[in-house]
């Protein structure tokens, strides 16, 4: 044995010289989101951050000099985290495990409870030393047992608390001993698994890790990102997508993907699409309804290291059947805080109704924030990446959401524009588009809802031109005022518009709905998109807090007028998408609709609710304008604001847009006239509306008119009417 001892000893020395042969290192740190590590630390390593924020682990892990490894991590079991461990690590026998951040945080266990960590995609033929580190200030003895398996299984035990373990100023916490594995080789599937118990006292701790490879090897190729896209429903498509990753650069070559089900995210996978260079894609079956399935991933390069680990996206499901409607929600608090989503779900569930609602939802995002970023970083929100699902096209109804103050003059352009991203994204694929049209704070007037509505209806009637089916206004903010002019008497009195607010809650917040607010909106999606009555619907929905999501009741009798009146809305609302189901009579004082009583043996519908698009009355009345039978000219347009000659792309500045003059108070509109168009005798006639149908070349009261050479600019003060400006071009015939 001395001899063959001597050899192996001569072999490490002959390779590495006279250092330890280490070709890299990476750190982990398990624990609270609160109490991440950052990178670089005080020693100028990065780490890698396992929190409850991310229960299933990473894909690709960073070395502690920040460069990728190839290296995936993975967690399975019940995942529990508290921050009471050693702030005071030894630096002289933890090395670059001796961080506070890293160590005074943890995962832990309790019987029968295990977790497993799973590192994968390894080089088969690396040699690695594992560093496990868990503690905790108590003097109860607490012992962590932790089996660790790779070509061959080892157990080791740490001591993580006990009376007099450590020094002061934390002497009975673990600061200095750590569970270590030399010469760990992976299994054939590069993998190595750690199985964290308790063994002694109350709890099992694992803190931190470092994994060290000790040898140079080749690694395998990393398929990252993977992920599936696609309502999971019987008869539609499941897309994939993923990134390809090899740390020595060896380009892909014959990757292949499979499909696997379970009986629930934990159960025990089946393949039902077998490997494949083509299987990037598969479409559920009857044998997958009820099912979880998801994708899977071989990656293979052409060189180097041929084959790497199966990486697998999410769970998705369960499969619901074919007759199920599926949506997607995209939005922030006033989907997010009462869950509309849910509360839709379970609304058509009383009525057999299925639907299957997806979302990408944050708090205090406004709609570019949602085309650009998608799911907030912050961890506000859930949900999945909005723009690859709905390129699968598997998703019947988009209910955009826009932020409460987009509709504002200074912002609606913005609205409009990412609107428009999204409604073409959605109508290519055959995806009906829904705007949310919410309901004026409340210390604005009820009255602002006419400016809400006519905001909405210009987006939605501009984003539409060109689709193959207009987008649909779901009026909740209409319902609301119906709602809200109708307290008072009857069932509802005893309500006033204080009652379906927030406020009441929280005198600081001036926006957000309670329950019984928010259940009107509920109530307004449920009859838009199912385009069915919601009379009859349970009288319950959910808690409009932010951290709450409690089922709540209400009066049934309240509940029934309510969504008498919503429904009465929803019928009769332009761009709705639902048919009138009966004629209302118009208030002879041109008021709005009166809303009837419709039975309910609750006292007279006293309230008004006016509903656009309809014409508003002037004093004095101007000139309305109407342009028969004009077809729009890009030509033209080119022309009348440039470039006039060698085509390219009108510069955005030259177009009729708001200046950075423009505030809540006050509407500033520029625009540049292209010289070539004035000697082409091009007129430019500015006109004006409140609802999009009339349209007037007589300017708002006060508005103030400057050309400065090319630019001409319009400015007025904002008045309790909505006004929308156009340009009316007219070239004289050759």
């Amino acid at each position: 044995m001395k001899k063959i001892i001597a050899r192996i000893v001569f072999f490490w020395l002959c390779v590495c010289g006279d250092a330890p042969c280490q070709t890299s290192t990476l750190y982990v740190d398990f624990g609270s989101s609160a109490y991440t590590t950052a990178s670089p630390d005080a020693s100028g390593h990065y780490w890698n951050n396992c929190t409850e924020a991310t229960p299933n682990g990473l894909p690709n892990l960073i070395s502690d000099t920040n460069e990728l490894t190839g290296i995936s991590l993975g967690v399975t079991g019940t995942v529990l985290v508290n921050p009471f461990g050693t702030t005071v690590p030894n630096p002289v026998t933890l090395g670059g495990l001796a961080v506070a951040s890293a160590t005074m945080d943890w995962f832990y266990v309790y019987d029968p409870n295990v977790i497993t960590v799973t590192l994968g995609n390894l080089a088969p033929d690396g040699i690695y030393r594992l560093s496990l580190f868990g503690s905790r200030d108590s003097e109860e003895t607490r012992v962590t047992k932790y089996d660790v398996v790779g070509q061959t299984s080892v157990v080791r035990m740490l001591t993580s608390s006990g009376l007099g373990l450590g020094l002061a100023p934390q002497v009975n916490a673990n600061r200095s001993n750590v569970a270590l594995v030399e010469n760990l080789i992976p299994a054939a599937n590069g993998s190595i698994t750690i199985s964290v118990r308790r063994e002694v006292g109350l709890f099992g701790y694992l803190g931190a890790l470092r994994l060290e490879t000790m040898n140079t090897v080749d690694g395998p190729p990393t398929a990252t990102g993977v992920a599936a896209s696609g309502a999971p429903r019987v008869g539609s498509g499941l897309v994939g997508r993923y990134t390809y990753w090899d740390k020595e650069g060896d380009p892909e070559s014959g990757t292949q993907f499979f499909w696997e089900r379970a009986d629930s995210p934990t159960g025990t996978p089946t393949r039902f699409v077998e490997p494949s260079t083509t299987a990037l894609t598969c479409v559920p079956t009857l044998a997958e309804q009820g099912k979880y399935v998801r994708l899977g991933i071989i990656p293979k390069s052409s060189s180097g290291r041929l084959q790497g680990g199966a990486a697998f996206s999410r769970w998705m499901g369960p499969v619901v059947s074919a007759a199920t409607k599926t949506t997607f929600h995209i939005g922030s608090s006033f989907t997010l805080w009462p869950d509309i989503p849910r509360q839709l779900k379970q609304l058509g569930q009383t009525t057999g109704d299925l639907l299957m609602p997806g979302v990408q939802l944050t708090s205090g995002r406004d709609s570019r924030y949602h085309w650009e970023n998608g799911l907030d970083g912050g961890g506000i929100g859930s949900g999945l990446p909005s723009r690859p699902e709905l390129a699968t096209g598997t998703w019947d109804a988009l209910v955009l959401q826009p932020f409460n103050s987009e509709w504002m003059p200074w912002s609606v352009v913005q609205m409009r524009t990412y609107a428009q991203n999204f409604y073409s994204l959605a109508d290519a694929h055959g995806t009906q588009v829904y705007l949310y049209c919410a309901w004026p704070w409340r210390y604005q007037s009820v009255a602002t809802q006419n400016d809400i509505n006519a905001a909405f209806e210009q987006v939605r009637s501009a984003i539409s031109v060109g689709g193959s089916r207009p987008a649909l206004i779901i009026p909740a903010g209409e319902a609301l005022r119906a709602v809200i002019n109708s307290s008072g008497v009857g069932a509802l009195s005893g309500l006033s518009r204080e009652s379906y607010y927030r406020y009441q809650e929280n005198p600081l917040d001036d926006l957000h709905l309670n329950h019984l607010g928010s259940y009107v909106s509920a109530l307004t999606h449920y009859a838009t998109i199912f385009k069915k009555s919601p009379v009859g619907l349970p009288a319950q929905g959910l808690d409009a807090g932010f951290y709450n999501d409690n089922t709540v009741y209400f009066d049934q009798a309240v509940a029934t007028r309510i969504q008498r009146l919503v429904w009465w809305v929803v019928a009769n609302y332009p761009n709705s998408g639902v048919v009138e189901q009966v004629s209302y009579p118009i208030d002879p004082a041109g008021s709005g609709y009166v809303p009837p009583d419709i039975g309910s043996g609750n006292g007279p519908g006293t309230g008004t609710v006016t509903l656009p698009p309809r014409p508003i009355n002037y004093t004095p009345a101007p000139a309305l304008v109407v342009h028969d039978g004009v077809v729009d000219d890009p030509a033209l347009l080119s022309l009348a604001f440039g470039p006039a000659l060698g085509g390219g792309t009108i510069p955005q500045e030259n177009l009729p847009h708001l200046t950075s003059g423009s505030t809540p108070q006050q509407i500033e509109i520029e625009y540049t006239i292209n010289p070539a168009a004035e000697a082409a005798m091009v007129t430019f006639t500015p006109e004006w509306s409140v609802d999009l149908i009339h349209w007037t070349q007589t300017p708002p009261p006060s508005t103030l008119t400057i050309r400065d050479g090319q630019k001409v600019r319009f400015s007025w003060p904002v008045t309790l009417r909505r006004e929308f400006f156009r340009v009316y071009l007219e070239k004289p015939a050759p």
